[in-house]
């Protein structure tokens, strides 16, 4: 009996973080994506559920002569993201922290490569904070193309 309990526990929190990840992923469709404007959507959602002080990565292949911009939108009860993106040889391209943590970058590639988008969401508050106080939410990337 207890190993069925188990199981179903399972599956129901495996359920539940399917449910929320969807959420996130239709947050990142109607409240970001608009905001690209007028840039096009490149169709790509990239959404991914964050706590205060986590960090993730994505790699992004650009083509030269495409005007871009990229944008990371975060749900309400998050703290303003950091992010730079970096080029293979670990060169920085932008940081975001230097520009008063702006949302976007709009850009022009130079050249065809791929970059890679480090993304972190500082601790709000208290540095201290236990696991259990600190806050999730739905960080969302989008990149746009300008349609020359």
């Amino acid at each position: 009996m207890r190993t069925v309990t188990i199981i179903l526990a399972f599956i129901t929190c495996m359920l539940c973080h399917s449910e929320v990840r969807a959420q996130c992923k239709s947050f990142v469709k109607s409240d970001c994506q608009p905001k690209l404007s007028p840039y096009i959507h490149d169709g790509n959602y990239n959404a991914i559920i964050m706590n205060e002080g986590e960090e993730a990565e994505i790699y992004k292949t650009i083509f030269a002569g495409q005007r871009y911009r990229m944008m990371i939108c975060i749900d309400g009860s998050l703290p303003d993201a950091e992010f730079v993106v970096s080029d293979i040889n670990r060169n920085i391209l932008f940081d975001n922290r230097k520009e008063n943590k702006t949302p976007q970058w709009d850009f022009k590639a130079n050249t065809s490569q791929q970059i890679k988008i480090t993304i972190r969401i500082p601790k709000s508050g208290s540095a201290s904070k236990t696991e259990s106080e600190l806050v999730f939410g739905c960080v969302g990337i989008l990149f746009g193309l300008l349609d020359k």
